[in-house]
C-alpha cells in the first residue's frame, strides 16, 4: 500500500514543476548575499574570510528556509486546487497519501535548502577567492531545509486556500527576522530561530544576542513541538475535511 503510494507520488516528483522554480528561486536569491562584500577581501587570509562568511551561513539557511516552507504548502494547495489529491484519495487510504506527502514535503524542501545554499556559496567563492566547504553545515541546511518544508505542508493542509496558505506558510518563519529587532528573548521560541539554533547555525546575523539565546537541547524541543504540533493539526485536518 505505502509502495504504491510513494510510487504514484515519486512519478509526479521527477517533473515537479514547482519544485524547480521554488529552487531556482532560492538559488537565484542567494546570490545576492555577495553584492555588499568588499572586493578586497579576495586577498585577505584564509582564516580571516572563513570568519567574515560565517555569519553568512546563517542568512542562506534563513532564505532556503523560508522558500521550503513555501514549497510545502504550495506543493499541496496547489494539487488540491487541481484536483490531484482527491484523485489520489480515490485510489489510496488517506492516511497512505498522507504520509506520502509528509515525505516529499521533507525531500522538497532539503531540495530548496540545499539550491539555496549551492547558489550563495558560489557567489562568496567568487567574491571571496575560495571558501573551506563545512560538510556538518550542508547537513544542517538540509536538515532545516526539510523542517521547514514539513512546517510549510502543515500550514497548507490546514489553511487550504492557495493564496492565502502561500502567504501564511512562509510569512510564518519569516516572522521571526521581524521580531528579532524589537524582542530577540521572544523570537529564540518562534520556528524558524528555534530551528537555527537547534542545528548550531549562528543567529548573531539575525540580531539575536549571545544572551537572548537558548541552548541546543531546549530549542530541539520547541522546534519537535512546533513541528509535531503542525504535523498533528495537518493529520487531524486532512484526515476529518472534506478534500474536493
Amino acid at each position: 500500500m505505502i509502495g504504491r503510494a510513494v510510487r504514484a507520488h515519486a512519478r509526479g516528483f521527477a517533473g515537479d514543476v514547482v519544485l524547480f522554480w521554488v529552487a531556482m528561486a532560492g538559488f537565484v536569491l542567494s546570490l545576492s548575499v555577495a553584492t555588499n562584500i568588499p572586493p578586497e577581501l579576495a586577498e585577505a587570509p584564509a582564516d580571516v574570510r572563513a570568519a567574515f562568511a560565517a555569519p553568512y551561513e546563517a542568512v542562506l539557511a534563513t532564505y532556503g528556509a523560508v522558500l521550503a516552507a513555501a514549497y510545502g504548502s504550495f506543493r499541496y494547495t496547489v494539487d488540491r486546487r487541481d484536483g490531484v489529491v482527491a484523485q489520489r484519495l480515490m485510489l489510496q487510504p488517506r492516511w497512505a497519501t498522507l504520509l506520502v506527502r509528509v515525505l516529499s514535503s521533507g525531500v522538497g524542501g532539503a531540495i530548496v535548502a540545499l539550491a539555496g545554499a549551492v547558489g550563495g556559496h558560489a557567489a562568496l567563492t567568487v567574491v571571496m577567492g575560495g571558501l573551506p566547504l563545512e560538510w556538518a553545515s550542508v547537513g544542517s541546511t538540509l536538515s532545516l531545509g526539510a523542517l521547514a518544508g514539513l512546517w510549510g505542508m502543515g500550514v497548507g493542509v490546514v489553511v487550504q486556500t492557495h493564496l492565502v496558505a502561500l502567504f501564511v506558510a512562509p510569512m510564518s518563519m519569516s516572522v521571526a527576522v521581524l521580531v528579532a529587532i524589537f524582542w530577540g528573548s521572544g523570537a529564540v521560541y518562534l520556528p524558524l530561530v528555534a530551528m537555527l539554533e537547534a542545528l548550531r547555525f549562528d543567529v548573531s546575523a539575525l540580531g539575536i544576542l549571545p544572551d537572548e539565546g537558548i541552548d541546543s537541547s531546549t530549542s530541539g524541543l520547541v522546534t519537535a513541538a512546533w513541528v509535531l504540533g503542525a504535523l498533528l493539526a495537518a493529520g487531524l485536518s486532512f484526515m476529518n475535511r472534506d478534500v474536493k
